[in-house]
């Protein structure tokens, strides 16, 4: 299906990120095994966290002032507890730069996937990063509008 505008596929639009979200959950329990928790009991800014240690787990702050962020938020902490990464963050910044790196591959990719799993097109890497509110600060990860490799 192409889309004809972000608007039909807005994450802001409540059903559209309804939608995404329960994609996710979905992929986080059936395909990776992790459960997800969204709680209302965090600050306001409490970013999410993930566990692979002891039982792999995803807290989503269910508060998030900003919920058109959540979808990309949470297929980052997928990333994280599949790549079992969290050590990352006490060794240096260059592995702490390296996993948040490859935790936000794999989010795009995830995304992709649901793109691709719902026939959803967009005509450049600028309009689906624009529906899925990945920061423009990862801009740097699509090259000739594909997302650029792991390594």
């Amino acid at each position: 299906m192409k889309i004809k505008s972000i608007d039909e596929l807005s994450i802001e639009n409540k059903e559209n990120q309804d939608r995404l979200i329960k994609y996710l959950m979905n992929a986080a329990m059936f395909d990776y095994h992790i459960g997800v928790e969204f709680t209302n009991h965090l600050p306001l800014l409490a970013p999410p966290i993930s566990y692979n240690n002891v039982g792999r787990l995803i807290i989503m702050n269910a508060r998030w002032p900003y919920p058109s962020e959540i979808p990309f938020q949470l297929a980052h902490e997928i990333a994280h507890v599949v790549h079992e990464d969290q050590h990352y963050y006490n060794l240096n910044d260059r592995t702490v730069n390296r996993g948040e790196a490859d935790a936000n591959i794999f989010a795009i990719n995830l995304l992709r996937k649901y793109c691709d799993d719902n026939d959803y097109h967009f005509g450049n890497f600028y309009k689906f990063a624009k529906a899925f509110c990945i920061p423009h600060d990862l801009y740097y990860l699509f090259t000739d509008g594909r997302i650029v490799q792991s390594q």
